[in-house]
């Protein structure tokens, strides 16, 4: 009877602690689960919050933060009359550094740069230094003057020809240009004014 009780007890320890490390193990394997699930989720979460905080943020129409493109063209045209040393017709580039949507219009800055350079534009950036966007102007810019980034096209008087967005769309490409016309020639830019505010783009807003 000793023998058999002692088996007896002896099992029951031994499945005891079989029962615990089971229970260890399955405690670990549903812990790493939830770790692997809360890991995919963050992986598919945070690329839709920051698409959904960059579109609040950063996407809209021109026209909505400049109501008034009138006085908008108005207040550019004496920011480049006080800087009487410019070289005309010119193109004239406003991409801020604190701006995130520069980085979606450089390449098209870039290649309109040397495009209307080609052409017989002088080339100019606002208060940055960004290689092949020309010569710096430094100037302080009036929160009325809007949204960013902006581009400007003079004509030989110094006159602003165009003054707005680079292009429709969020991407701000030169595959929906709106100046691609207005770099090839500058005898042939339009008598009036132009002033590219209706479109739905990449902005960041003067604050």
């Amino acid at each position: 009877m000793h023998c058999a009780a002692l088996t007896i007890t002896g099992w029951l320890n031994v499945s005891g602690a079989d029962a615990r490390s089971i229970g260890d193990q399955s405690r670990e394997l549903f812990v790493k689960g939830l770790n692997a699930w809360l890991l995919a989720t963050a992986l598919v979460a945070a690329p839709l919050l920051a698409a959904l905080w960059f579109s609040q943020t950063h996407q809209g129409w021109l026209n909505e933060s400049i109501p008034d493109a009138n006085t908008y063209a108005s207040d550019w045209q004496q920011t480049l009359d006080a800087q009487p040393w410019l070289d005309h017709p010119a193109v004239i580039h406003w991409l801020p550094g604190t701006c995130l949507c520069r980085l979606l219009t450089l390449p098209h800055a870039l290649k309109i740069s040397t495009e209307a350079a080609v052409n017989g534009f002088s080339i100019y950036q606002f208060n940055a230094d960004d290689r092949g966007l020309g010569m710096v102007i430094s100037a302080a810019l009036d929160s009325v003057l809007g949204a960013s980034p902006t581009i400007l096209i003079t004509n030989n008087s110094g006159q602003i020809s165009y003054v707005g967005a680079y292009s429709d769309g969020i991407r701000c490409s030169s595959g929906n240009s709106l100046v691609a016309t207005f770099i090839d020639d500058p005898l042939r830019l339009p008598k009036h004014r132009v002033v590219g505010l209706n479109v739905q783009t990449c902005r960041c807003l003067a604050k």
